[in-house]
């Protein structure tokens, strides 16, 4: 039998005093009411009602198991209306890994608006240019760039993500402007550094007749934050290669000119990935739905 269903024949059975009355509440009949309590009475090994044709009382011990049963009820039915709030309306932290250049150039203004939208929702943001492991690390959402093999993940795929190269007018009146890749040899670059990279040698990829090269760069600043290079590159240190949203404010301001522009490398696919979950939160429905809108 259902202990909480037999706790609650109790409990009624105390507050109206009549198995009848607690039958029609419970909408069961009075002999099922007699068989809760009887079978509540047997599992404890303990009496909890004295009665009789005309009356019913509480034992010692009823009275104390009384008053522990209706805190359980008052948690169950608390355990209960939480699970509907979050069936009903988006509530709770989600958590989500992106990368580093794409949270700042495209993630980050788009979750200020989503969390204006739904403001009891939490968002915990991890910013990380190596794979992430959705499921081992417990992510809801993950952002990745590049192509999506992970068996068991539902990928939906976003804008995709073109890297542009662009200097400030400063620097190209000094340095001139290169109009090859191979040109870049002589020229200062601004290096993303990425976490836990040993190799010292810095590749840019560029497209030469229809082929994807990767060029050897240097350059004399370096960081590990995309918000500094653009920064660096408005204030004249060198030629950036960052993405194009990112850039594109700095750009129409005349701030930023963009350069080797026949050379650009192929845009890059972008995916969301998310479990295939059937019993999916609002939080993480309405997340989803936000973001495919935006940047579809």
């Amino acid at each position: 039998m259902d202990l909480l269903r037999c706790m609650q024949a109790f409990v009624m059975s105390v507050k109206t005093g009549s198995f009848v009355a607690t039958s029609i509440s419970l909408n069961t009949s009075a002999q099922m009411v007699a068989k809760y309590i009887a079978y509540l009475e047997n599992h404890l090994g303990l009496k909890l009602l004295n009665r009789t044709t005309r009356s019913q009382s509480l034992t010692e011990f009823g009275q104390q198991y009384y008053h522990r049963c209706e805190l359980i009820l008052a948690e169950v039915k608390a355990s209960h209306a939480l699970a509907q709030q979050y069936i009903e309306e988006p509530t709770g932290t989600l958590r989500m890994s992106a990368p580093v250049s794409y949270a700042y150039s495209n993630l980050l203004p788009l979750l200020s608006r989503f969390m204006q939208l739904y403001p009891q929702v939490n968002v915990d943001l991890q910013l990380n240019d190596r794979y992430v492991d959705l499921t081992k690390e417990n992510y809801d959402i993950v952002f990745r760039i590049g192509a999506v093999n992970d068996s068991g993940l539902i990928a939906r795929k976003l804008k995709p993500y073109q890297m542009i190269f662009a200097a400030a007018p400063s620097y190209l009146t000094k340095y001139g402007i290169p109009s090859t890749p191979d040109e870049l040899k002589s020229h200062q670059c601004l290096i993303y550094q990425y976490a836990n990279r040993n190799n010292k040698d810095y590749l840019w990829p560029f497209t030469c007749n229809g082929q994807v090269i990767r060029q050897p760069i240097a350059g004399s600043f370096q960081s590990n934050n995309v918000s500094a290079l653009a920064s660096a590159a408005i204030e004249g240190l060198g030629i950036t290669m960052l993405p194009e949203i990112m850039l594109a404010q700095a750009i129409s301001q005349n701030q930023l000119i963009p350069i080797l522009q026949d050379f650009l490398p192929p845009a890059k696919e972008m995916h969301l990935l998310y479990s295939a979950d059937p019993h999916r939160l609002p939080k993480l429905t309405m997340f989803i739905e936000f973001i495919i809108d935006a940047l579809l």
